[in-house]
């Protein structure tokens, strides 16, 4: 990354796994997934973050109903700040995809939705942000989440986000492996990662890597949690684990 960094002070709201199904109840009978999908969006607001990411997984699977659809969709359209969302393992972008059927960006203009099976960058200038993301295709030994993160030349903020199985030694076996040394020559400032149900954090290098955990309590954990990212030009970058309720 070339050149001095200008960086302005800026907050994002970082979850995954939300794991939407076909269990869509109203108002009092919400479902673990809905109720969870509900909370980080309200944190979200409460916070006035300036992005909220998707790191993945919101939905269970790809044969998810017009009505998980329809409620995804008002909890996009919530939020007042760029959305940034990417596939996971349950609802991939293989041929049978449910995205192929439903288009988040659809809930309004500040929602972005990265496609491209090999990943994209998004840039978003007037916040100092750029933002590269991949999704998976394919949850196999193959796929490579981390293998070709693009070089940036950007004086901001470089934030990534993926979805796959970090180990820092051996598990040549995984699918979807992300390695310590990928994620030290990716370079990115922060990476907002999906797939483990559990707050976790790690650095390798210069690049801050979180998994967010699920805000699902049906996803066989009691914690329900996300994350909340500070990046400050002073102290760096910072993250707080935060409960969802």
């Amino acid at each position: 990354m070339a050149g001095p960094l200008t960086k302005a002070y800026r907050q994002i709201l970082h979850t995954s796994d939300i794991h939407l199904d076909n269990t869509i109840g109203v108002k009092g009978s919400e479902s673990p997934g809905q109720l969870g999908f509900i909370g980080v969006v309200d944190a979200a607001l409460e916070l006035e973050v300036d992005m909220f990411l998707l790191a993945g997984d919101l939905f269970d699977h790809n044969r998810v109903s017009t009505a998980c659809l329809d409620f995804a969709s008002e909890q996009l359209a919530r939020l007042q700040c760029p959305v940034v969302m990417i596939t996971g393992n349950h609802d991939c972008m293989a041929d049978y995809s449910i995205y192929h059927k439903y288009r988040p960006e659809e809930a309004g203009a500040h929602v972005h939705f990265i496609r491209d099976e090999l990943g994209g960058v998004l840039e978003f200038e007037e916040l100092g942000l750029h933002v590269w993301g991949k999704g998976i295709v394919d949850h196999a030994p193959e796929n490579k989440p981390l293998a070709k993160v693009p070089e940036s030349e950007f004086d901001g903020w470089y934030i990534g986000m993926t979805h796959g199985y970090y180990v820092d030694r051996g598990g040549d076996s995984y699918s979807s492996l992300i390695t310590p040394e990928e994620i030290e020559r990716s370079k990115l400032h922060y990476l907002a990662l999906g797939h483990v149900h559990v707050f976790a954090e790690m650095t390798h290098g210069d690049t801050h890597a979180v998994y967010s955990g699920s805000p699902n309590s049906g996803q066989g954990r009691a914690e329900k949690t996300a994350a909340h990212v500070v990046l400050d030009p002073d102290s760096g970058v910072r993250v707080n684990r935060i409960d969802i309720v």
